[in-house]
Formats: C-alpha cells, sequence, structure tokens
C-alpha cells in the first residue's frame, strides 16, 4: 500500500505526526499499527511498526513519532508533503472494546493509539466510562490541547496528567486514588509505552487482582 504525504504536524518539542492521504476503501480499527517501510540501510531494517494515532472517523490516516538517531528515524524527519511511502495494510489485535469500561495508561508516546480510540469514542459517543491515565515527563504533553477537548465533549471520558518530573513516576498507591475499587464492572485495561513502564504497570494490574486477560499491551520500542 502506498500513503502520500499531505502534512507534517509538531506535537511537541521532539515529536511529530505525519499526516497522509487515506486511500479509498482502507479501514482498520481503533488501535491498529502500519509497518511503514522505507528506503534506507539502516542496521535494525527498513520498516517500523507505527500505531496510526487517527480514528476510523476521520478523513486522514496518521502516525505519530518522537525523533531519533537511527537512519530510519532520519529519513522520516525529513518526509514533505507529496512525499510517498510504502506501507502494510493495518494490523494488531489490540484495539478498542467498548463492551466494559476502559482504562487507558499510556506513557510519552504511548498515547497515539490512544488519541485514536479515545477520538472514535467521542465522536460515536460512546457510554462507556473511559479513563485515560497519562504519564509524560514534562508538561509538553501530546495531544493535549485535543484531549482537553474531548474530555468536555464526552462525559464518560476522564482524563488524568502524571507529569513525572514533579509527580514522580505512576504508582500503584496513585492508581488506586485515580481509579479506587470495587469497579462498577470488570475494566479492560490498556499499557502502552515503553516496555519498562508497560512491564511494571502489568505486574502492578496482576498484582491488584486484575484477570490477565483484561490487560492489552502495547510496548513502544525506541529505535
Amino acid at each position: 500500500m502506498i500513503l502520500k504525504v499531505t502534512n507534517i504536524r509538531q506535537e511537541n518539542s521532539n515529536t511529530f505526526s505525519i499526516i497522509f492521504e487515506r486511500p479509498r476503501g482502507l479501514n482498520f480499527y481503533p488501535g491498529q499499527y502500519l509497518d511503514i517501510e522505507l528506503p534506507v540501510e539502516d542496521p535494525l531494517g527498513t520498516a517500523r511498526i507505527l500505531s496510526i494515532a487517527s480514528s476510523p472517523s476521520e478523513d486522514f490516516v496518521m502516525v505519530t513519532y518522537h525523533t531519533g538517531i537511527s537512519v530510519y528515524k532520519k529519513y522520516i524527519e525529513k518526509l514533505k508533503p507529496e512525499d510517498t511511502v510504502e506501507s502494510s495494510h493495518p494490523a494488531g489485535t489490540v484495539v478498542i472494546d467498548d463492551s466494559s469500561p476502559l482504562i487507558m495508561i499510556a506513557g510519552g508516546i504511548g498515547i497515539a493509539p490512544y488519541r485514536s480510540m479515545i477520538k472514535w469514542a467521542v465522536d460515536r459517543k460512546l457510554k462507556i466510562p473511559i479513563t485515560l491515565i497519562y504519564s509524560n515527563s514534562n508538561e509538553d504533553i501530546i495531544f493535549k490541547e485535543e484531549l482537553d477537548a474531548w474530555q468536555k465533549q464526552l462525559p464518560a471520558l476522564k482524563i488524568h496528567y502524571i507529569i513525572t518530573s514533579k509527580d514522580d513516576r505512576l504508582t500503584k498507591e496513585k492508581f488506586e486514588r485515580l481509579y479506587p475499587k470495587p469497579y462498577s464492572l470488570e475494566p479492560i485495561f490498556y499499557l502502552a509505552g515503553s516496555p519498562s513502564m508497560v512491564d511494571d504497570f502489568e505486574n502492578i494490574l496482576l498484582n491488584l487482582g486484575v484477570e490477565s486477560f483484561n490487560i492489552r499491551t502495547d510496548r513502544f520500542d525506541g529505535y
């Protein structure tokens, strides 16, 4: 599949979104990803998995990335409107499940798939409770303006920001204050961020008695 760049959007000091023209007939689920291949000679390979940050309800396809030092990253940072890239079709099974309350825990760039899910929920006016706990190193938060606006539009959406440079990291105790038991319904937990963050919090949830089948994980490796 060929994707054509229509715009590049800076999200914060070191994060950018690439907006592609949406191919006719392209469908995907909120939370899926693309495997985008670039014509580079990179020891780590020519393709990377990038979460789709746009919603199926939007008329474009968007991926969001941190700047980096790899050959792949240096190439992607030079893309401009009208350029094209080769991509897989959307894939991935960690997608929105609107059968239960949703608790999304994101670290840094891990917010990308949740933007897709939340925008989808806003546009469909979903009534299930959705809680986003978003941990970031500083107050330069990706998508904050959009997220704050969507929280006002969707009464079922609650967002908590954790700024680790002043609040320290998200712990079991902080999580229990933000989302105390008993739960009205058994929620589905989504974890997305660095492998260490996802692993740590998955263990916290398991120790809190959350069943493993109610935990969906998405680990973002740096490159």
